[in-house]
């Protein structure tokens, strides 16, 4: 009975198809209805598993179909990158994988160079190389494909021009990149060019001195024809000179001539070698040496031992020749002098720039390392091995950058920053970009890293020690909070001192004004006097405590001004009524001057009373009875100008840099006293409102205090007079 109820109460009662039999005598479920109520219920619950199952399917299929549709606008965006950064530079790129066809990424190298800008037509070297280059080019790629090793080549192309190619593999891809060269490495292409045109005239001086030997010996007629091939020699830069076996000369070209400055028809006697050693020797165009005639049967020595000799000649008029001696077969012996002086100049120059950057770098206290192109250290300093704890022996060896981010991460472990110097490195990409970065070593050492690409394409790394600045900035940094934590400790003191004194003052002064009521009594002459002491006393105490919390309330940054446009003539005027009473008792005479024109600033009314009646107050006080106090106003620019004058006593120059100072106040033989506060309240609302204030006084001529501010500002408040001016002291 108690299950069914709750099968009543708990399922609908279409699921109940109980007999009225049943229900009649308090019979329980027959198995045939329980069967089928559990079936219909299962039913329902996979059904509803279903759909459950089918929304999260469908919700996830749509948070996987936004996250794809946002990757593939990041990976278009970074496609457009890499497109515009690849065409900033003047190269072109070339791609080649196992099965795809070759893919020209980008190539915007000028015309004038020659190079193909189709993939097919750029593999085909032959077409925009020279045919050394070419060869050159084609070697190197098939290296590249079948071992991975990289090449950096200088080539030249159909039009005379040269250009760098730089291959290296990436994963199974093969990347070709071409870009123009510069600077040395164009010279050096260019004497490694003319070094091959010189092996060239080499071997086509040698075959025609074959052929000559060999047409001399059949026919006159012959002699002539290699006569005629000698001459065309003549238009060479490099000069040459062909001996016979008996040591006589038998050819020579024209540079030849101008080189030595000797005699042509002397020449054509066909003079021996050894007479053309002395004549040159005898007319000082040979360098001097100890032995000449050890050093000639030396150098004669050469004919017929079929071997080449090279050495160098420095000659008196600072010419350096390369000369070589190429002894031949039949006993003759073939001359080459080539002027090598601008090379040398450059070698030397060269040299001596390295070692001044050498010397140069070893006095820096900055480490510093260059890495080549192919990613090995070319050079460092003393700083780098000593920052890293590196030996020479080690870093002379021009390790791989692998190596040497290997070695340093031994005292800083962060593979992160290690990967990032690997890829400035050894990274080729169109255009590459400086970093720098900072971090702190475990044994305590800060490091300040920066990477910087080079124009030959190598990378310059310098780690400078930072660690005695950065204590310092973080003990600056420390001493900085404790100061202002101090200077807020001691805002909130006065703050709520000040607060704590006005509380009990205001009684005083309530309980004071009560007694000099006539209401309340009359009092005697004395205590009448008494009485009107304890008002003055506690009025000027009063005053001192609200510039006090007046300073208390700018150091902390929240006072507000409430800008509005008001009238001058009211400022001045509330000014003139809190000053009023202190005229009459110190017998001084104030006068006011208000420009034409100058109607209304906008400002804080009342803060700028406030100030009028500071300086009004201080020049009152320290002015003489029966002297006169002068108020003007007038345009200065953008700015308005209130000027307060006396004619008192003056201020000593030595005290005019701290008059605005707080708690600054000297009587200067006056019978003035204050706290010392006034003059630094109006420096500071002047600069609030975006003006200055200044003092122009000399002892025995009285002083002037000039504040300038803003005309217009932006307005906060409505437009409101200025209002009752509020008891104060001044300075």
């Amino acid at each position: 009975m108690t299950l069914r109820r709750v099968l009543a109460y708990s399922v609908p009662a279409w699921l109940l198809p109980v007999h009225e039999a049943d229900a009649a005598d308090g019979g329980f479920l027959d198995p045939y209805t329980l069967l089928k109520l559990v079936l219909d219920l299962g039913i329902i619950a996979f059904a509803v598993g279903m759909i459950i199952a089918c929304l999260r399917a469908i919700k996830r299929a749509r948070a996987r179909e936004a996250k794809a549709a946002e990757e593939a606008e990041r990976l278009s965006l970074s496609e457009n990158t890499l497109e515009t950064v690849l065409a900033a530079e003047p190269q072109a790129l070339l791609t080649l994988g196992e099965t795809a066809d070759a893919e020209l990424l980008v190539s915007n190298l000028p015309t004038g160079f020659g190079v193909p800008r189709d993939p097919a037509q750029l593999l085909a070297f032959e077409r925009w190389l020279d045919e050394g280059s070419a060869a050159d080019l084609e070697s190197a790629m098939k290296i590249l494909a079948e071992h991975g090793e990289p090449f950096n080549l200088m080539l030249r192309t159909t039009r005379d021009r040269y250009v760098e190619a730089d291959g290296r593999t990436a994963g199974h891809t093969l990347v070709l990149k071409i870009r123009d060269i510069a600077g040395q490495r164009l010279e050096l292409a260019e004497l490694s060019e003319k070094h091959k045109e010189l092996e060239k005239q080499v071997i086509a001086l040698r075959c025609l001195l074959d052929e000559a030997k060999r047409n001399e010996r059949d026919n006159t007629a012959a002699r002539a024809l290699i006569d005629t091939h000698f001459r065309g020699f003549d238009r060479l830069a490099t000069a040459f000179a062909v001996f016979d076996s008996t040591q006589r000369l038998a050819h020579y070209n024209q540079a030849y001539v101008d080189l030595w400055q000797l005699d042509a028809d002397w020449l054509g006697t066909r003079p021996r070698d050894g007479e053309i050693l002395d004549r040159l020797r005898q007319a000082r165009r040979l360098e001097e040496r100890a032995e000449y005639r050890a050093w000639k049967q030396e150098w004669l020595s050469a004919y017929g031992t079929d071997k080449q000799i090279e050495d160098r000649w420095h000659l008196p008029d600072g010419i350096m020749l390369h000369v070589i001696a190429d002894a031949n077969s039949e006993g003759g012996v073939t001359y080459l002098y080539e002027n090598v002086t601008e090379h040398i100049a450059l070698e030397s120059r060269y040299n001596a720039l390295s070692q001044v950057q050498r010397e140069t770098l070893d006095t820096l206290r900055e480490g510093v390392a260059v890495f080549g192109s192919d990613g090995r250290l070319r050079l460092y300093n003393s700083a780098f091995a000593a920052i890293w704890c590196l030996t020479p022996k080690l870093l002379d060896a021009e390790p791989h950058v692998d190596e040497v981010t290997a070695w340093c991460s031994l005292l800083y472990d962060a593979p992160e920053e290690w990967e990032r110097t690997r890829s400035a490195v050894t990274a080729i990409v169109a255009e590459r970009h400086p970093y720098d970065s900072q971090f702190d070593r475990p044994d305590g050492t800060v490091l300040s890293c920066a990477a910087l690409p080079l124009p030959d394409g190598g990378t310059l790394l310098t780690y400078s020690d930072i660690t005695d600045t950065k204590r310092a900035e973080r003990a600056l940094i420390e001493k900085n909070e404790a100061l202002q934590t101090a200077d807020r400790l001691k805002s909130d003191f006065v703050s709520h001192v000040s607060y704590e004194l006005r509380t009990p003052l205001n009684s005083m002064l309530g309980f004071a004004q009560m007694l000099a009521e006539p209401a309340f009594g009359s009092l005697t002459e004395k205590q009448r006097e008494y009485v009107d002491d304890m008002l003055s006393s506690g009025t000027t105490l009063r005053a001192i405590v609200d510039d006090i919390l007046d300073l208390a309330t700018i150091d902390a940054g929240s006072l507000k001004l409430k800008l509005a446009p008001v009238r001058v003539s009211a400022i001045i005027e509330a000014a003139r009524q809190g000053v009023e009473e202190r005229l009459k008792q110190n017998d001084v005479r104030l006068e006011i001057a208000i420009e034409r024109g100058v109607d209304e600033v906008v400002a804080d009314a009342s803060r700028v009373t406030q100030i009028l009646y500071n300086l009004l107050a201080n020049a009152i006080g320290f002015s003489a009875p029966r002297t006169v106090v002068r108020l003007n106003c007038r345009r200065d620019g953008a700015m308005i100008a209130f000027s307060v004058e006396d004619e008192g006593a003056g201020i000593p120059e030595d005290f005019q840099d701290t008059v605005f100072d707080r708690f600054e106040s000297r009587t200067q033989g006056s019978r003035h006293r204050g706290a010392g506060l006034g003059l630094s309240i109006v420096k500071s609302l002047a600069e609030l409102h975006g003006g200055t204030v200044s003092l122009d006084s000399e002892p025995g001529e009285g002083s002037r205090f000039t504040v300038l501010l803003p005309l217009k500002q932006d307005v906060e408040t409505p437009e409101t007079e200025a209002g009752p001016l509020r008891a104060t002291s001044a300075g």
